[in-house]
Order: C-alpha cells, then structure tokens, then sequence
C-alpha cells in the first residue's frame, strides 16, 4: 500500500490516491496534511474489533478515516479511501451497550490481504455512518482526476472539456502539438485550476489529463521541432512520463509556462482533492483535528494488523511469513519481523 499521496517548505505533500491502513505509534502522524479537512466526527466509539470498550474518536476527512484512543494516543489507525471494499451497519453484537447504535462494518483489501473494521458508537446515536461514509467515499471516487492521471478517458464532449465541480477553466490553447515518437499530433491544450489536458482534434479519446499534483516540473527545451514545453509527471514506482507539446508563438509559450508553473505552485501548498459533502458539523472550530494526549513514553511496539485481518486470510500470510520452528519453546510459529523477538511481544506498555 502505497503512501502517496505533494509540496510546500519542509512539508509533507498530502495524499494523491490513498492513505496506508496502520496502526501508528505516533500521534503527530494524524494531523491533517495540506489540502485535507474533517467532514464528520464522533465520540465516544470503540474500535471494536481490536480495542473493545476503549473509548475513542471516529474521524472521517475527505481522503481517510481515523480513529485513536482518548486515554492512549498509541492506540490509533487511519484508513485511507482507495482501500475500501464495503462499508455497512449491523446491529452491535455487544449486549452490554444500553443503547440501539449500529456498528459500523468496514471492509478494506490492500494487496492480497484483507482487513475488517466494527466501530461501536458507546452512546445512543441515531446517525447513520454507514450512509455518510459511503457518500464521501463515493465522492472521493468521482473526484480522482483531481488526484489522478486520466489517458484516454472520456473527459472530452463535442470539442469541451468536461469540467468537474470545483474545477475551471484558466486557459485554452488550439493548434497545440503533442509531440511523441519523433511525430506530432495537432490538438488542443486546455489549462484548469486543478490539472491540464490535451486532446486530439481529430480523436477526443486520444487525451491526457494530468493534475498538479502529479506533475513533477515544467521546462522549455530545444529539440527538433523548435522549442516545445516540456512537463514531467512524478514517479509513482511504476515510472512517470514525460511529455512534450509546441505552442507557438514562442512569446506564448513564455507565458504559458508561467501560468503553469504558478497554478502548480498554488494546487501543491494548498491542494483541492475534490471530494465534496455537506457536513453536518454544526461549529466550524469542530473541524480542526484535536490530538490525542501524548504518552510520556515512546512506545517502538508490534504492529496489531492481525486483530483486524479477515479469517480467510491468515493462509495469505504465510506467504510472507512462514513458520519456522522455535526450539526454546518447542513450537512452530511465524516469522517474526527483523529486530523483533519473542520477549519484546510482551513488554507492550500502555
């Protein structure tokens, strides 16, 4: 699971596609990266599934879920939205709970592996969570242009682009050459406040749409076709691209590329990741992220992604950690990570 997810001075850049699914150590790690907010928050929940009765904060922002411990700021998760598989309510299976809240059932699946999540609210709430992150779920999907790049994509109708709420149009350049493969394909160039696209004129579906946030650098160089704009998307692992187009005059290109690299510029440090939702947060001042208490001590524990593996899955693990026999205990079992032993398993402090 990738965490991607950016610019600003000494500044984590925010998620593009999702943020990772794991347990966290350490609280500063929940604070809200440029360009995200909080949509909706409850108190008083259990992360029933690992933390039964341990009272928390459910948190759902535009591009992940959280929840951490009042009492123990170790004890926190955040879910990122590209991982979800389903999410759906079902009566709280806890007969202790004096009240008629729904669990909220989770289901994520990152690689191979599958999780599972129940988040109890511990008082009566009426709120359908289910439907509300479903919405913003359904959202963040809808907006992935924002965050994502588009090839070949029907994002062109009858010679316009197809503009996103959000997003609008800064500039729109005809008679733009895409250069590829020592060959040109005439098209149009078209500049948003939130990515740049350029299509065909004589195939819409022969496009790109490149958002800021995947764009590494724009430069002007020489080549044999005169002068063309040049951009860079990032690495994304899987390697980026680098695409060339011919803007004429070179006077326009000069101011072309100036646009470009402001709007890049101001998408970075502060990002528009297109999700919307109403929120039904009553206080604006709700919105800002509170932290949970600090510990004193600085726990280096075990990372707990089997209390929220799915039973299925636990042959998948054995794939990445098979058994092996211990002799000072006289059992198989598995694995464990590098700098990880049996004793330290057990001097988890909370």
């Amino acid at each position: 699971m990738k965490n991607c997810i950016y610019s600003a001075p000494k500044q984590e850049k925010p998620c593009l596609t999702c943020i990772g699914k794991t347990m966290k150590f350490d609280s500063i790690l929940l604070n809200m990266v440029p360009g995200e907010f909080v949509l909706e928050r409850v108190e008083l929940v259990e992360d029933t599934k690992a933390n039964s009765g341990e009272p928390g904060c459910l948190i759902m922002t535009n591009l992940r879920l959280l929840w951490y411990s009042h009492k123990t700021a170790k004890l926190n998760l955040t879910i990122g939205y590209n991982t979800l598989v389903s999410v759906t309510s079902q009566p709280s299976n806890n007969k202790s709970k004096r009240n008629s809240a729904n669990t909220l059932h989770i289901l994520t699946k990152i690689g191979n592996e599958k999780f599972e999540f129940l988040f109890t609210p511990l008082n009566e709430n009426k709120k359908d969570f289910s439907a509300i992150l479903n919405e913003i779920h359904k959202s963040y999907c809808v907006s992935k242009p924002f965050r994502e790049l588009r090839l070949r994509h029907h994002i062109i109708q009858a010679n316009q682009l197809k503009v996103m709420p959000l997003e609008h149009i800064c500039n729109r350049i005809d008679g733009v050459w895409n250069l590829a493969n020592n060959q040109g394909n005439l098209g149009c160039f078209i500049i948003t406040n939130v990515r740049v696209v350029w299509f065909a004129s004589l195939n819409e579906y022969f496009n790109i749409s490149l958002p800021y946030l995947q764009i590494a650098q724009f430069s002007v160089r020489d080549s044999k076709f005169g002068q063309v704009l040049v951009i860079e998307s990032v690495d994304n692992s899987g390697g980026g691209y680098v695409l060339g187009f011919r803007i004429d005059p070179a006077s326009r290109l000069k101011q072309i590329i100036q646009e470009l690299r402001s709007l890049h510029v101001t998408q970075n440090r502060n990002p528009e990741f297109g999700v919307i939702w109403k929120s039904t947060l009553e206080d604006q001042a709700k919105t800002s992220m509170p932290l949970p208490p600090k510990d004193e001590k600085q726990d280096q524990g075990v990372r707990c992604f089997a209390n929220y593996l799915q039973p299925d899955c636990f042959n998948s693990i054995s794939g990445d950690h098979p058994p092996e026999f211990d002799k000072s205990i006289g059992l198989a079992m598995e694995k464990l990570p590098k700098g990880v032993n049996r004793n330290s398993l057990w001097k988890i402090t909370f």
